[in-house]
């Protein structure tokens, strides 16, 4: 990560009048100045574990500089699916968040020659969840028609136990809708989870999924094996799928040789991504001060620092195996959930 743009973002957040109040009040518990003390992302384990549970229940406007607090109306709320507990928030500017999606989307695009000016269908959580809005803007920054969707929400269905009534109907619920479209609307690319996608594929005729031209999956991440799967039912597609959250954007794989693993590399420079050693304690500091070796497991640290919202040490629910990449960059490969004590329920079809 650049250190310019490190100094030039910790300089408006610790800002003693205009900058973030949730910050300056981090500063002055740890007793430190950040803007003197933080000279590189080697220096952030001196601000500590990210405190998630600030991000879920305190005022957004803690969280953005005073400088910006005029312009509140310019900037796009962000909430998470929940899966670990109450939502985070956080908001983008427009420029953060195209940076965040729709930069690396079209990076993407181009190294994977995904097809463009399709008939899109997404199938995915609208609402707070700026997924939906990631997805009207990478259709139309392929020429394409602003997508058909599919409303799904993801906190509902991770109420519903496993197996039960409840999940069932809502999920038929959703997979109904998105049969009506791809009846009559010559679907040719898709949006949607992993999950969705393998039940969409069953009630798809041969025909339809021979129309698919491209795939697009999010939300959580598409396994080796249920991507091979896919890719024999949807013989004619691109399936291109993305690593990321609504607190700091998206990922996308390199290209890589046929049944090779995928692996995910950032391609934005206000986002860093650590693999901290496992097993990692969320609040310890020591998770923060080292990272793992080319071929282990680590767990996943967000980093992003944006003028309108500043996260350092988030740690994440995901682990990932470390790859060293030929450009020297980290690559993260076999992206998997940690273990919870009620994970997979938890989980539902995102």
């Amino acid at each position: 990560m650049d250190t310019a743009h490190i100094k030039n973002i910790l300089a408006l957040h610790f800002h003693p009048q205009d900058g973030t109040p949730f910050w300056l009040e981090r500063q002055q518990h740890l007793g430190l100045d950040v803007r003197e003390t933080i000279q590189s992302h080697h220096d952030f384990h001196r601000l500590g574990v990210m405190d998630v549970a600030a991000l879920r229940s305190r005022p957004i406007t803690d969280f953005i500089p005073k400088a910006l607090h005029q312009d509140l109306s310019s900037l796009l709320l962000s909430e998470t699916g929940g899966t670990t507990g109450d939502p985070c928030r956080r908001v983008f500017s427009p420029e953060e968040f195209h940076n965040a999606f729709i930069g690396p989307w079209l990076k993407a695009v181009a190294e994977h020659n995904f097809p463009r000016k399709g008939r899109w269908l997404f199938v995915g959580p609208g609402g707070p969840h700026i997924i939906d809005r990631s997805a009207r803007y990478m259709a139309r920054a392929l020429g394409s028609l602003e997508p058909f969707t599919v409303d799904c929400d993801v906190r509902w269905i991770k109420r519903q136990a496993r197996g039960s009534l409840g999940l069932k109907l809502y999920t038929n619920h959703v997979l109904a809708q998105a049969a009506n479209i791809i009846s009559h609307q010559e679907i040719d690319t898709l949006f949607t989870t992993p999950p969705l996608l393998v039940s969409l594929a069953r009630i798809m005729t041969p025909g339809q999924r021979d129309q698919i031209r491209g795939i697009h999956t999010g939300g959580m991440a598409l396994d080796h094996t249920s991507a091979q799967e896919l890719q024999e039912q949807f013989c004619q597609a691109v399936i291109l799928p993305g690593y990321g959250n609504s607190l700091f954007g998206v990922t996308f794989p390199k290209v890589r040789e046929q049944n090779d693993e995928d692996v995910f590399q950032v391609q934005d420079p206000a986002l860093w991504l650590q693999l901290a050693p496992l097993p990692a304690d969320a609040q310890s500091r020591q998770v923060l001060t080292s990272s793992v070796a080319p071929g282990l497991r680590g767990r996943v640290i967000l980093h992003r620092l944006d003028e309108s919202f500043l996260i350092i040490n988030l740690v994440e629910r995901d682990t990932a195996l470390a790859v060293n990449c030929p450009n020297g960059e980290l690559g993260l490969s076999h992206i998997a959930p940690l273990e919870f004590a009620t994970p997979l329920d938890r989980q539902g079809v995102y």
